[in-house]
Formats: structure tokens, sequence, C-alpha cells
């Protein structure tokens, strides 16, 4: 599911509120990598450390906080997010409004 944040009237289009997030369906359908090394396309992560290292937890967060960040699309997400680690960590991700938003809406459990 593609969302935007909605633009209140008399507001500006911003970052936030003009581009997509994608948040699946169903939380069951992410079923991306619990261990080994991941490499993010450029197209997602274009900084020189964009390799990460699933049994460090800080290189876990900011792989999610990426790509729920920066994701083209669903499959993205499918890809690289895992549900299981996604709701452990969902309370310490630093992400943007518009994507917290997002996907707290589709999925209130992750707002506890």
């Amino acid at each position: 599911m593609k969302t935007y944040l909605p633009v209140e009237p008399g507001r500006v289009a911003t970052l936030d509120n003009s581009r997509p997030t994608f948040v699946v369906d169903r939380l069951d359908d992410l079923s991306g990598p619990t261990q080994g090394v991941v490499t993010l396309p450029l197209v997602l992560d274009w900084t020189p450390a964009n390799t990460y290292d699933l049994s460090c937890e800080p290189r876990v967060r900011r792989l999610y906080e990426t790509v729920l960040s920066e994701a083209l699309s669903e499959d993205d997400v499918q890809t690289y997010v895992d549900k299981t680690t996604l709701v452990r960590l969902w309370r310490r991700l630093r992400l943007p409004p518009r994507v917290r938003v997002a996907w707290e809406s589709v999925h209130p459990e992750l707002a506890g």
C-alpha cells in the first residue's frame, strides 16, 4: 500500500507529505533476512555504509530506518524487513513522522 500524509488546507506540500511511504498490508508478509550481511542497492542507500551486519543491533536499526524511509515499493520492504525484528525494534527506530504515522495507521499493534 502506498500512503501519503495529507496536506492540510493552506499548508505547503513538503517532502513529508508528498513522498510516498510503502506499507505492507500484512506484517506476516515481512520475511527479510535475520542473519548475515545485507548490502542495500544504491537506490535505497547511496552512502558508503550501505552494508549492514545483522548481528549488530544498531546496524539492524539503521537498516530498517533506511528501508522504511527510502523504499520505492512494497517489494523493497518485504525483501529487507523481518516481522519479528520490526516489532521488537519498532519503538527504538528513528523514523520520519510520515513513515511512523503510515505504518501505525495500518498496523496499530506497532503503536502499542
